[in-house]
């Protein structure tokens, strides 16, 4: 977890500091990053870094948090998009994802996650009852009538379908598939899902 001194940076400062994280680490495993390239780049010194993040571990969980929150927004909009066809929303998403600039900041915060060996980024991030997060997930269930026995169940279901989410985008990637090969690759695990398996 970040220090307070970066949590309390303003918003540019953080943005600034915070696409310079994502850069370096789109462009190179984590192994081969340096401290002292990141505060060349944010043209500060080494001791101000320390003063943000506690080591170079830190820094990069704390991005993969961050887009990983992103990413699930974003899903969560799509599928409230289409609000009572659950797995349409989701596939629109990826429909638009295989169409992302690969230079824009959102297809590099994609490949760091479908890339990172870091189990943060499988990591739950906590949600209370009343997050909006989880109230627009429950309203989703709702009108999709899939019922849940309880909400660590709900919980469970949401991680579910972000980690479907993302190994779909895994496959797209690694396989360097067109967005036709994505969407029928993905049709075929909701059939999975849906319908299940004979």
């Amino acid at each position: 977890m970040p220090h307070d001194t970066f949590l309390n940076l303003s918003n540019d400062k953080k943005n600034s500091i915070e696409n310079i994280l994502l850069n370096i680490f789109f462009k190179q495993p984590i192994s081969q990053v340096k401290v002292s390239e990141i505060v060349s780049e944010m043209k500060m010194s080494r001791g101000a870094f320390y003063k943000y993040f506690t080591d170079l571990d830190d820094a990069y969980t704390y991005v993969i948090n961050k887009y990983a929150l992103i990413i699930h927004q974003d899903i969560i909009t799509y599928i409230q998009n289409d609000k009572n066809q659950f797995f349409l929303g989701i596939e629109k998403y990826l429909i638009w994802c295989s169409e992302l600039n690969h230079e824009s900041d959102y297809w590099k915060s994609l490949r760091l996650l479908t890339e990172s060996n870091d189990l943060s980024a499988y990591k739950r991030f906590p949600l209370t009852e009343d997050s909006p997060l989880l109230t627009k997930w429950t309203d989703i269930l709702e009108a999709n009538q899939i019922m849940m026995e309880d909400y660590d169940e709900s919980i469970a279901f949401l991680f579910f379908i972000m980690e479907l989410v993302m190994n779909a985008l895994t496959g797209y990637i690694a396989n360097d598939w067109s967005t036709e090969e994505l969407v029928k690759d993905y049709r075929y695990r909701v059939k999975w899902i849906t319908k299940g398996i004979k």
